[in-house]
C-alpha cells in the first residue's frame, strides 16, 4: 500500500534532521590528564595528541593535528570518501602520507586511518585504525581509540576539553613551484667529498637517501682552523626537492626548492632569498663534483671543485 504523501516527506525530512540534533564537535581541544572515561579505561597518552581542532562544514569535516612548529590539517568529506594528507617531516625527511575516512556513527565522527606510506616509500602500508570522537558535555569531548596490550585488543579513550589555544598553521608555502623528483634521483651526491682552493678545504659529508632525505655536515677549513661549517640536508616535498641550508647551525633552514634535474646535475633555488639565490651540484666527467652558487641570472657565480674522499686527482 503506497504511503500517503506526508509519510514520504517525513521519511525524506529524517536524515536532515538527524543531522540537525548531531553535536557541534567544532573547537579546539587539549588533552586533560588524568581524567578517565566514564566508560573506558583512559589510553596510556592522549589517543589525538596533546591538542587537536575539529571545524565541522556542512558535509565534511577539518582537523588540525600539531606537529612541532606545524599542523596537519586534513580535510575529509564525512560520506567516508578517502582522502590522501601530506604530514609534516622532520627537518631531514621526506614526508608521510595519511591516507584517511570520515563518517557520522550515531553523534560521534569515526576516523579510519586506513593506510600510511611512510616517508620515501611509494605504496601504502594498508591499516585499519578506527578512532571516534563524541561530545561528553557542552565542553567536553572524548576521543576512543583501541590498543593492543599483552597481545589482546581493548577500547581505551582520553578525554578533552574546550580551549582557546591557538593551533599551528600548515607548513608554508614552497617559494616556488619545484620540478617533480625523488630522492633516489640525487643518490649519486651521497659521500664523502673534499677539494682544496687555495688555502682553503672544503668537505661535504652526505648520507645515503633514507626516509625520504639526504643530510650533510660541510665546513671549510683554513690550515687547522675552522673558517665555517654547514649543516644541510635534500628532502621530498610536495612532490619534488629542496635543499635546506644552515649555514654555521642557523634556524630556521634556508629553503631551496629543485627547478632542473639530469642524471647528473641538481639545480635548486630560491628567488627571494638574497644570496645565493641558486645553488647547483654538478658531476664532472672524471667523477668529481662541482658545486656553484650564484645570486640573480648567475650573479657573483662560485664554484667549488671536490672529489670523493680518498681518491686521487
Amino acid at each position: 500500500m503506497p504511503l500517503p504523501s506526508r509519510s514520504l516527506l517525513a521519511l525524506a525530512a529524517m536524515p536532515a534532521l538527524a543531522a540537525a540534533q548531531r553535536p557541534d564537535l567544532s573547537g579546539t581541544w587539549v588533552a586533560v590528564p588524568g581524567q578517565t572515561p566514564a566508560s573506558l579505561p583512559a589510553a596510556p597518552s592522549a589517543i589525538l595528541g596533546a591538542r587537536f581542532g575539529l571545524r565541522l562544514e556542512a558535509d565534511r569535516v577539518v582537523i588540525t593535528r600539531p606537529a612541532a612548529t606545524a599542523s596537519m590539517i586534513s580535510t575529509l568529506p564525512l560520506d567516508g570518501s578517502r582522502v590522501s594528507t601530506p604530514a609534516p617531516g622532520r627537518l631531514c625527511e621526506g614526508e608521510r602520507i595519511a591516507h584517511e575516512t570520515a563518517a557520522w556513527e550515531g553523534n560521534g565522527i569515526v576516523l579510519t586511518l586506513v593506510g600510511n606510506t611512510p616517508a620515501g616509500m611509494r605504496e601504502p602500508t594498508p591499516l585499519s585504525v578506527r578512532t571516534v570522537i563524541y561530545a561528553d558535555g557542552p565542553d567536553r569531548v572524548v576521543v576512543e581509540g583501541t590498543m593492543v596490550q599483552q597481545g589482546q585488543r581493548r577500547q581505551v579513550g582520553s578525554v578533552y576539553r574546550r580551549t582557546t589555544d591557538t593551533l599551528p598553521p600548515a607548513p608554508p608555502p614552497l617559494p616556488l613551484a619545484g620540478t617533480a623528483a625523488t630522492i633516489s634521483q640525487v643518490s649519486w651526491i651521497g659521500t664523502t667529498w673534499a677539494g682544496t682552493t687555495g688555502p682553503l678545504r672544503t668537505e661535504e659529508r652526505w648520507t645515503p637517501p633514507a626516509s625520504g632525505g639526504m643530510m650533510a655536515t660541510a665546513r671549510t677549513l683554513r690550515g687547522e682552523a675552522l673558517a665555517s661549517f654547514e649543516f644541510l640536508c635534500i628532502a621530498e616535498r610536495s612532490g619534488t626537492l629542496v635543499y635546506l641550508a644552515m649555514p654555521n647551525a642557523r634556524m630556521p633552514a634556508t629553503t631551496f626548492v629543485l627547478t632542473a634535474i639530469t642524471p647528473t646535475s641538481a639545480t635548486f633555488e630560491n628567488p627571494g632569498h638574497d644570496f645565493p639565490k641558486m645553488i647547483r651540484y654538478a658531476q664532472t666527467p672524471d667523477g668529481g663534483l662541482e658545486t656553484t652558487i650564484a645570486g640573480a641570472d648567475g650573479a657573483r657565480a662560485q664554484t667549488v671543485a671536490l672529489r670523493k674522499a680518498g681518491s686521487t686527482p
